[in-house]
């Protein structure tokens, strides 16, 4: 007689490892979408705390702006933080006046000015740097009333082909070169106005500077004001300077004042 013997299989032994695995890509799954879910709000909070501290920083730049175009001075910088209704605070404004005036890049055919009408500043000269390869053509305006003098100026740094103008004086290391205009705020015959700087033939910077403190007003502002927001601080700056005629006033001096002076 054969017998026949049939192996039994424990099932629930095969149920519980599947049971397991499936809680833990369930808990995998969860863990996942949790942790997303708090990175988005901790992002989400992270950029509403910029956006406060952007705008309070906005806030301090906008009040010293004000400051500067009613009272005409240096504004008064801000060293203390100021709260805001948003539950951001303005940290501090800090304000720089400079005599200085320095352009990285004039554009060719482009203007640049110096103010120089001044009832405190003293007579001196005024230093300009600028590329080789380029020429500038400089005006300045005298006068304490119409009709106002105008004188110009013409040089080129580095040979020019066709150009009629005089040689800058040219820094072999800066590959730069630098001249300089007198101006005298309190003289009888009638107080120095303006410089006018013109760029000619390419691109050039530019760099202007006073042979002292006094010779000549503040030609621009710049203004650092920083926000802060929980732990989030922004920094927003800007340079206020006075405006510049366009350059189409070069050519009205020049059709109507006489010849190029040198």
């Amino acid at each position: 007689m054969e017998i026949k013997r049939t192996a039994l299989v424990n099932k629930e032994g095969q149920v519980l490892p599947l049971i397991l695995l499936v809680i833990l890509v369930a808990a995998t799954i969860g863990f996942s979408i949790a942790g997303t879910a708090i990175k988005n709000i901790e992002e989400t909070n992270l950029n509403e705390e910029s956006n406060r501290a952007y705008s309070a920083a906005e806030a301090g730049l906008e009040e010293k702006l004000l400051e500067l175009e009613q009272g005409g001075g240096a504004p008064v910088p801000i060293t203390t933080p100021t709260p805001l209704q948003s539950g951001a605070y303005i940290k501090e404004v800090t304000v720089e006046q400079s005599t200085a005036l320095n352009i990285s890049k004039l554009e060719k055919d482009s203007v640049a000015q110096i103010n120089l009408d001044c009832a405190t500043c003293i007579a001196g000269t005024v230093s300009y740097t600028w590329d080789e390869g380029t020429a500038l053509v400089v005006t300045k305006i005298h006068g304490d009333a119409e009709p106002y003098t105008v004188s110009r100026y013409a040089y080129e740094c580095g040979s020019i082909s066709g150009a009629n103008f005089d040689s800058g004086t040219f820094n072999v290391n800066t590959r730069k070169c630098t001249e300089s205009i007198s101006v005298d705020n309190r003289s009888a015959g009638g107080k120095d106005r303006v410089i006018r700087f013109r760029a000619m033939y390419a691109d050039t910077s530019l760099s202007v500077s006073p042979s002292a403190s006094n010779v000549i007003p503040v030609q621009s502002t710049v203004l650092t004001s920083t926000g802060q927001s929980g732990e989030t601080e922004r920094t927003v700056q800007v340079q206020r300077s006075a405006p510049v005629p366009p350059s189409i006033l070069d050519y009205v001096l020049f059709s109507s004042q006489g010849s190029l002076s040198k």
